[in-house]
């Protein structure tokens, strides 16, 4: 046996299943630090394996795409995220994975996406989409990026052009290029080989090692019949001119079959749907910041229609006219048998993709069909089923134990013995109403069918606890003199950056007007670059207008600005914790840690998160320390960029409700749908409905407003949110047809 037969055998002896295809890359998990080496390498701590038994057929290719894995186990060293969980991926099915930040949604992922669980499926192509590899060359231009992607096409069109080149301009080396040719497929094969003989484990990896032995053998005579041929060439035969012609139309006939041809136009649609315009499409990927390469790697997935693809907060780089652009994409042009599963946290993107939920909890996966909205229904409805089950139990229960009580009595009094079966009776139909007597689905309750069966009498009614809720302490604005009208106010204001007026562009901001009262709740929406964040730079006074005024009641108007800058900002401090920035930069109010730790815990940064560096926090424990020096000292004025990216729904749900209770202006700029209607829209009719006053009325209206920031000016929707999505999808079909790609 060969060494690296050998290898494999020992590889084999402890792991049986690797996953059957490479993610594009790394990504953020719930869990700080928890990246590829944790999985793979001798160093890994993340141990991933299913059920596994003499007739599991992990290994064995199947015409089915469906996964169905039982008592799936994944430990992060001795912490477990999943225990004797069922993972079960239907064919078709749009998923989306749902669970409170750090319970391990994105390591499940990931243990999937790298390989790592044991038992998945060998003939699924999957594909977890995270960050572009680190080996892309950064010269490459964005669509070259994503058609390489698809390593067949590109393998086919070498094989292609090295055949034409022999046969047309380079007849002495025809020879030597179908020796080539048959290395390189010979090296292909090994390589699955090798896979294979990995995964299986018993008699079929001793097999499947015997067939190593072959393969290698072939190999090495396939790069000896290469070296062989002189550098200089022979003249072909008759015999290799047509053995060339018949390799070079069975690579055609492929490239046919994969539909080569078009494939620079679908990568080239999708990059126009992602917001790349048709001149960025041809420029280097380094040009591009870290969202945008997210954006590349996500068409490059798309490009590819693996059988499952993995996606883990898609959203979180994506634009709102990109968000609803993907979310149509995934509705109307997926294959049919193409399984989705998503990780988000946008609560209107997951109701428009997911046919199905699943949520990790307590260990567990559980399966609810419909969306995000019908999960909650269900939830709600399961519940209210067990208070009404456990309601008549109990009055069962009394009942039976009040006849008791009642024939035991009249026993006593009467000395009547016989009174002795009754109670008997009814001791026994107590006993039966320990537990309700039917299944959650209907079913009578069948002893026998279930383990210590002779100990239960019936189906203990366990009531789920729902996860509390967060809470987000805004603290209440301090109060000004004179109570104004207007806190902070734009008045026809115009922003260029430097140099601006020889560009084409114009000005960024250009006559925009805009006053906060302390009721205002005004959303800015728009594509990435259209100008919001200006917008909230130049209310903030951290930019200043080129023309016009930004003028606030007095200066004793705070303004509390949250930024991404400001999140990205926490990522440069390696050694300073949460508590010592916070300390740092209010040394008056928290001259000690006890003082600084209890402002941080009310905002959820507890324990160790509070004294661990910065760098190692995630991005929602991130948000949260950001978002506790923005509000630090009662602001009159929110303005919130971007605030959603990285928080769980609960923390959303959270900041939504300390919003709606915020006694003074938010501006918020986000590409979250649910969050911009839920701060600035929900209950404003119904509100209107009740005053009749037009001055209450026209008051209500400023409360919450929603504008579309386009051609640097402020477009404000009745319609709001909807009117603007509605627009989007509109100029989205629109632009596509001519080609252009979506507009701003």
């Amino acid at each position: 046996m060969s060494k690296a037969a050998k290898k494999l055998a020992a590889k084999s002896s402890t792991s049986s299943s690797p996953a059957p295809s490479e993610p594009l890359g790394t990504e953020r998990d719930a869990s700080p630090g928890i990246g590829k080496d944790a999985f793979v390498g001798e160093g890994a701590v993340v141990e991933a394996y299913s059920q596994q038994s003499r007739f599991h057929e992990e290994t064995i290719e199947t015409l089915s795409k469906e996964v169905d894995l039982k008592q799936v186990n994944i430990n992060i060293g001795d912490r477990p995220l999943l225990k004797d969980a069922r993972l079960w991926f239907k064919s078709g099915t749009m998923y989306g994975l749902i669970g409170r930040n750090g319970t391990g949604k994105s390591t499940l992922l990931k243990a999937i996406g790298y390989g790592q669980l044991i038992g998945f499926p060998l003939n699924l192509r999957t594909l977890y989409i995270e960050q572009l590899p680190s080996e892309t060359p950064e010269s490459q231009t964005v669509v070259e990026t994503v058609l390489k992607a698809d390593t067949e096409r590109t393998l086919l069109l070498a094989e292609s052009n090295l055949l034409q080149q022999a046969i047309n301009k380079y007849p002495k080396q025809l020879v030597k290029s179908i020796k080539k040719l048959d290395w390189e497929r010979t090296k292909v094969k090994l390589a699955a080989q090798q896979k294979l003989a990995i995964r299986r484990s018993g008699k079929r990896g001793a097999d499947a090692r015997e067939e190593l032995l072959v393969v290698e053998a072939e190999e090495k005579a396939a790069q000896e019949a290469f070296e062989a041929v002189p550098i200089e060439g022979v003249e072909p035969s008759l015999e290799i001119l047509n053995q060339a012609h018949e390799m070079q139309e069975e690579v055609y006939n492929k490239l046919q079959q994969i539909e080569a041809h078009s494939a620079e136009a679908r990568a080239r649609e999708l990059l126009q749907g992602l917001g790349f315009s048709a001149a960025n499409q041809d420029l280097p990927i380094k040009q591009f910041s870290g969202g945008w390469k997210m954006r590349i790697a996500l068409a490059q997935a798309l490009f590819l229609k693996p059988d499952l693809l993995l996606l883990d907060e898609p959203t979180n780089h994506l634009d709102l006219p990109a968000i609803i652009w993907l979310q149509n994409y995934l509705l109307e042009n997926l294959n049919e048998d193409q399984t989705i599963v998503v990780v988000s946290h946008d609560r209107s993107f997951l109701n428009a993709v997911s046919q199905e939920i699943i949520r990790l909890r307590d260990h567990k996966l559980d399966y609810f069909p419909g969306n995000y909205d019908e999960y909650e229904m269900k939830i709600e409805d399961k519940s209210k089923m067990k208070d009404r089950i456990i309601a008549a139990l109990e009055k069962k229960r009394k009942h039976a134990q009040e006849t008791i009580n009642k024939q035991r009595a009249i026993m006593h009094k009467t000395g009547d013995e016989k009174r002795g079966a009754v109670i008997a009776s009814r001791q026994k139909k107590l006993e039966r109403l320990a537990g309700h007597n039917k299944t959650e689905s209907g079913h009578r309750f069948k002893q026998s069918y279930y383990a210590g069966y002779h100990l239960a009498m019936g189906i203990a009614i366990e009531k789920e606890v729902p996860e509390p809720p967060v809470t987000i302490p805004l603290p209440i604005p301090k109060e000004l003199r004179g109570n104004p009208t207007t806190l902070l106010s734009l008045n026809n204001v115009t922003f260029s950056y430097p140099g601006a007026p020889a560009r084409k562009a114009g000005p960024v901001i250009q006559n925009v007007s805009l006053s906060l009262h302390h009721s205002s709740r005004i959303a800015l929406l728009g594509p990435n670059g259209c100008g919001k964040s200006t917008i909230m730079s130049l209310l903030a006074g951290d930019a200043t207008p080129t023309s016009g005024t930004v003028e606030r009641f007095s200066s004793l108007v705070k303004v509390g600005y949250f930024s991404q800058h400001n999140v990205d900002k926490l990522d440069g401090y390696a050694t300073k914790s949460a508590m010592q920035y916070l300390m740092d930069t209010f040394p008056e109010e928290y001259k000690t840690q006890p003082m600084a730790r209890k402002y941080l815990g009310s905002f959820g940064i507890a324990g160790q998160s509070a004294v661990l560096p910065m760098s190692t926090l995630s991005g929602g424990q991130k948000a949260r320390v950001a978002l506790s020096i923005c509000v630090h000292g009662g602001p009159q004025v929110l303005l919130l960029d971007e605030i959603t990216n990285h928080l769980d729904m609960a923390t959303i749900q959270g900041l939504i409700v300390a919003l709606k209770e915020f006694s003074g202006a938010v501006v918020l700029v986000s590409h979250d749908a649910y969050f911009v209607k839920a701060v600035c829209e929900d209950d404003k009719d119904d509100e209107l409905a009740e005053e009749e006053d037009e001055d209450v009325l026209k008051a209500q209206e400023e409360e919450g407003v929603v504008y579309r920031v386009k051609g640097g000016k402020l477009i404000r929707l009745e319609g709001g949110v909807d009117q603007y999505m509605k627009t989007v999808v509109a100029e989205n079909k629109k632009g596509m047809r001519g080609g252009a790609g979506r507009p701003i």
